[in-house]
C-alpha cells in the first residue's frame, strides 16, 4: 500500500496491481516448484525463498519506477511459493511424527505473531528514514538472514539425503512396496543401525523377537533346526514373522559375511504394516510364503523361519 500510494502515486488500483504481480509470481513458481520435491537442495532452495521475500522489496527501493516495481514484486511471489514447499516438505520429514501436528501449530502462531509486528514496525520505520530507506533496510533483512542460515539449512539436505537412502532400502522390501511414501518415511525415522561381524547370529532360534530387520549390505544364512533353509542378501528383511505372529524366533540368523543391518521395533513395525490393508495381506502372504518354502517342518508340525 505503502508502495503504491505514497512511493509510486499509482493510487489504490496500484496496491491490486502491485498484489496481483504478487499473485501471478506464485502461480508460475508453484508449477516450477512441485519438480523440486525429489531434489536434494530443499534447504537451498528454502534460502533462496527467504531471500526472495526481502530483496525485491529492497529493489524497489532502489528502483522506484512502476514496471520495475510490478517485475520485481512478482519474485516475492516465486519466494513465497518456495517457502511453502521447501519448507513444509522439510518439516515434514524431518519432525518426529509425535510432535508434527505441534510444530505445524507453533509454525502459524509465530507467523501470526511476526505478521503483528510487522505491521507495529513498518509504519516507525518509514516514519524514522522515509519509506526508499525502510524498503531497502526491511528488504535487507531476509536475505542477510538466509545467507546466516545457508550452511544449516545445507545441513538439513544431507540429512534428508539419508533419509531418502533409507526410504530406497525399505522400497526394496515387497511387504513396504505397498505403502504410500509418508508411511514409509514414518518407518526410515524410526530404523536403527545394527553391525554383526562374519559368523556371528543376528538372533537364536526361541529368542524373544522385538524387531525387524533389513539387510543393507553383506549376506546371512538362515538356520532352521540345524540346516541352512535359505541366504539373504541387501534389500531382504526378516524378523517380521515373531512381530506378526507374536512368537518367539522360528530359526537362527547368521552373518554370513560382515552385516549392515537397519533395524525396526516392534512398536514402529506393527502400528504402520497393520495399518493398510495392502500392506497387512501382504506381509501375511509372505509369512506364510516363507513357513512353505523354507521352514523345515518338525514332528509337531510347526515351522522354523528367519523369523
Amino acid at each position: 500500500m505503502v508502495v503504491a500510494i505514497e512511493l509510486l502515486g499509482t493510487g489504490e488500483p496500484g496496491v491490486g496491481a502491485l498484489m496481483t504481480a504478487v499473485g501471478v509470481g506464485a502461480v508460475l513458481a508453484s508449477l516450477f516448484a512441485s519438480f523440486l520435491v525429489g531434489t536434494r537442495r530443499l534447504g537451498a532452495w528454502f534460502a533462496i525463498g527467504v531471500a526472495l521475500w526481502g530483496l525485491p522489496l529492497a529493489l524497489v527501493g532502489v528502483f522506484p519506477q512502476q514496471a520495475a516495481a510490478l517485475f520485481l514484486l512478482a519474485f516475492i511471489g516465486v519466494g513465497n511459493a518456495l517457502i511453502d514447499l521447501a519448507g513444509f516438505t522439510l518439516l515434514g520429514r524431518l519432525a518426529p511424527d509425535e510432535v508434527l501436528a505441534r510444530v505445524f501449530g507453533v509454525l502459524e502462531s509465530m507467523v501470526a505473531v511476526f505478521i503483528g509486528i510487522g505491521a507495529v514496525v513498518a509504519p516507525a520505520v518509514i516514519g524514522w528514514i522515509g519509506v526508499q530507506g525502510a524498503l531497502v533496510a526491511i528488504g535487507l533483512v531476509c536475505p542477510v538472514l538466509a545467507v546466516a542460515a545457508w550452511r544449516r539449512l545445507r545441513a538439513l539436505d544431507t540429512t534428508v539425503h539419508a533419509l531418502d537412502a533409507d526410504v530406497a532400502l525399505l522400497q526394496r522390501v515387497p511387504m513396504f512396496a505397498t505403502l504410500p511414501l509418508p508411511s514409509i518415511e514414518q518407518l526410515a525415522r524410526g530404523l536403527e543401525t545394527a553391525e554383526v561381524p562374519a559368523g556371528r547370529a543376528v538372533f537364536t532360534q526361541g529368542d524373544v523377537g522385538d524387531r525387524y530387520y533389513v539387510i543393507e549390505s553383506g549376506e546371512a544364512e538362515v538356520v532352521g533346526d540345524g540346516r541352512v533353509v535359505t541366504t539373504l542378501g541387501p534389500g531382504e528383511g526378516f524378523g517380521e514373522i515373531a512381530l506378526l505372529r507374536r512368537t518367539r524366533r522360528t530359526a537362527t540368523v547368521l552373518a554370513r559375511t560382515p552385516l549392515l543391518l537397519r533395524a525396526l521395533t516392534a512398536e514402529h513395525f506393527l502400528p504402520v504394516v497393520l495399518g493398510y490393508t495392502a500392506s497387512a495381506r501382504e506381509a501375511a502372504v509372505a509369512v506364510d510364503s516363507e513357513l512353505d518354502r523354507f521352514s523345515p517342518k518338525d514332528p509337531s508340525g510347526e515351522s522354523a523361519n528367519p523369523s
